[in-house]
């Protein structure tokens, strides 16, 4: 069973010349049952 769903997910941070994509199109499912982490550096704008 699908309990959460992430379609064309993109994150942006800065803009113009200084814009970073820290996420870029992503998709993914979480069926039941499953454990996910999401991790990363963490930057500070």
């Amino acid at each position: 069973m699908e309990l959460l769903k992430v379609e064309n997910l993109t994150k942006k941070y800065g803009s113009n010349q200084s814009e970073v994509i820290a996420l870029n199109n992503i998709s993914f499912s979480v069926e039941e049952g499953e454990f996910v982490s999401i991790v990363g550096t963490s930057r500070k704008w």
